[in-house]
């Protein structure tokens, strides 16, 4: 079993969410990259709804379940007694996980171990990627407000 190390909080989606949550996930795998968008209502009632991205590149493995439920991952997280609130992207800067796979690549590419849990739609998104992007806030089009 491969130890996690120690989480790193390195995004709050709610920083920008409501505080109710997301309204809905969708999570595409386009190539080597992962895009999860992330749909919430906007904080101006007389706006339709609004969704931001995470943008995942070069990933080389990802994982989606329910939350909570089982993880098919053999990693122990059991070392991280400091593991940051859920519902924040997580990465985990000493994951075996991630340095075994940045072996696998001979050193070309830099894998990390990122997680995070959507706690109003149940999800749980383990992904192995070597970066990470959040885009601007866009307002879905076509929304009417009644």
């Amino acid at each position: 079993m491969m130890k996690s190390g120690i989480a790193v909080s390195i995004l709050n989606p709610y920083d920008w969410l409501p505080s109710y949550g997301e309204n809905s996930v969708s999570i595409e795998s386009r190539g080597l990259e992962v895009i999860v968008k992330i749909e919430y209502d906007a904080a101006n009632e007389n706006q339709g709804p609004n969704y931001r991205e995470l943008r995942f590149d070069k990933v080389c493995d990802f994982h989606h379940t329910s939350f909570p439920g089982l993880s098919r991952l053999d990693i122990d997280y059991s070392s991280d007694a400091r593991t940051p609130l859920t519902g924040t992207l997580i990465e985990y800067p000493d994951s075996e996980v991630a340095i075994a796979w940045s072996r696998h690549f001979g050193g070309i590419k830099h894998i990390k171990h990122y997680k995070i849990i959507f706690l109003s739609e149940n999800i749980s998104l383990e992904i192995f990627a070597e970066n990470v992007n959040l885009s601007t806030e866009f307002t879905i089009a076509g929304h009417r407000t009644e």
